[in-house]
């Protein structure tokens, strides 16, 4: 996001603190025709020296209220000089209200700092934060989706690395969501390719259903991603491409099952709601000792919050019962958790670690892994799109557990320098490729995809990197 820390060094406008502004009112400003620009400076020597791209004539605000739209700010600011199209709102994709940052790009330097000066008027109750239009380089925008849609991450990379090579092939969708990459897979598909996907939510299994009946190339399969070679197996079926797209789509996130803490809703945090129980009745026998862990392994909390939350879990439960509803949960934890460093909602590790936990999702991406190595034909290339550090460490656990040995690794060459060393056998592997993560322009339109990684790995017949450790460390004196 823009950098407010850069803005404050480098932007803020000369003006008296006594006497900030000569009028004030709501729907209307007029600032102090003495007040300069940003330092005198231009948007060239802004940006020299630092590690920021400024985007020239442009103002960021930040603190607008929720029902902000596109007309008012254009109103507001139209004493200030001609813009450039129309402005654009960070907005939620499920309720298309304002999520309190915006930007106006003006056609003039001039009008530019004529609007920067206003820093600080009052804008429908609130007072703004008004500094040029700065990024980090690769800097997000904030999303433009449609409202109530889910975009695919890494879209076009998925379909370059994963289906493009062979149109004609079989491939597999672990995770549907709501179909958005499936669709995208289809689309470059030729009448002969053919695309599987699995998904085990009520919801996605009906909006998939629907997209069964429309192309005969697409088969549901209402199954865990972990059990995909059994399933393909017993259909004859041995995919070119497997697609994993670790976590939950949009339209779960801001559905009423309870996946946030922003928004109300019983919380059940389950994807298939005939498996398991809901949060809030796991939450009302849970032990403190294993609560404290799960948030800790699953969530990424801090140990002492997480022991806080455990404990005061217990004694709420024991004093006048948890609540069960998603809004009240949240808010518990806030009061318990105190304040937070981060711009997330306090309680959002710990729903995320109480989905992870009763989804079973780690143990699902492990088993995901396994079961798409043993599916794959050889060649067959494995995308994966992890979303959390936790994730992306699962998954290099997992590849380095069946990792291909290169032919020039150093431990190969040692232990065929023994006499008499036997040979290794060959087995399924993974050979890792580069990941790829979004793109700026991706990230102008879905700021969600900001943390989204793309790990492609290729199935192969080889010796394996724990194979060759487990006989050539003994066979070189090394006691393992």
């Amino acid at each position: 996001f823009f950098s407010p820390l850069f803005a404050w060094f480098y932007f803020v406008p000369n003006r008296p603190q006594s006497c900030p502004m000569k009028r004030q009112r709501e729907g209307n400003y007029e600032r102090d025709a003495s007040k300069k620009g940003p330092r005198g400076k231009s948007w060239e020597e802004l940006a020299a020296g630092n590690d920021v791209v400024v985007n020239k004539h442009e103002i960021c605000l930040k603190y607008l209220p929720y029902e902000t739209t596109e007309q008012a700010l254009k109103d507001f600011f139209a004493e200030c000089g001609e813009m450039q199209g129309e402005p654009s709102l960070m907005k939620n994709p499920s309720t298309g209200m304002c999520k309190g940052m915006g930007w106006i790009k003006f056609v003039t330097e001039e009008a530019c700092v004529e609007a920067l000066s206003w820093n600080g008027c009052k804008f429908m109750g609130r007072n703004l934060s008004i500094t040029p239009g700065i990024s980090r380089a690769g800097g997000v925008t904030g999303t433009t989706q449609s409202i109530g849609t889910h975009t695919p991450a890494l879209f076009e990379e998925v379909l370059s690395r994963l289906v493009l090579p062979n149109p004609h092939g079989v491939y597999v969708d672990g995770t549907f969501g709501r179909g958005g990459h499936t669709r995208g897979i289809l689309s470059r598909l030729s009448p002969q390719g053919r695309l599987h996907a699995f998904d085990i939510d009520d919801e996605a299994i009906a909006a998939a259903k629907e997209l069964e009946k429309e192309d005969p190339r697409f088969t549901i399969h209402k199954s865990l991603f972990g059990d995909m070679a059994k399933v393909l197996a017993a259909a004859g079926v041995k995919p070119n491409g497997v697609l994993l797209d670790i976590g939950i789509s949009s339209p779960q996130l801001d559905g009423d099952r309870g996946f946030r803490p922003e928004m109300d809703g019983i919380m059940d945090l389950r994807f298939d709601l005939s498996k398991g129980v809901p949060a809030w009745k796991f939450l009302e026998t849970v032990e403190p000792s294993d609560l404290e862990r799960i948030l800790v392994e699953c969530g990424g909390e801090d140990a002492t919050v997480a022991r806080r939350i455990a404990n005061m879990v217990v004694l709420k439960r024991k004093s006048d019962g948890l609540p069960k509803r998603t809004s009240e949960f949240a808010e518990f934890v806030r009061q318990v958790k105190g304040k937070e460093y981060q711009l997330m909602h306090p309680a959002k590790l710990t729903f995320q670690a109480l989905r992870i936990h009763l989804n079973l999702e780690f143990a699902e991406l492990r088993r995901g892994m396994h079961s798409a190595l043993h599916a794959l034909q050889e060649g067959g290339r494995l995308g994966i799109i992890t979303w959390k550090h936790s994730e992306c460490a699962i998954v290099m656990e997992a590849f380095r557990q069946h990792e291909r040995c290169p032919l020039d690794y150093p431990l190969l060459s040692m232990y065929k320098q023994k006499i008499s060393a036997p040979s290794i056998k060959a087995k399924k592997a993974w050979e890792m490729e580069d990941p790829s993560r979004p793109s700026a322009e991706e990230l102008k339109m879905n700021s969600r995809a900001r943390s989204a990684l793309l790990h492609v790995f290729r199935k192969e017949k080889g010796i394996r990197v724990v194979d060759l450790e487990h006989v050539a460390y003994p066979a070189l004196g090394i006691d393992t």
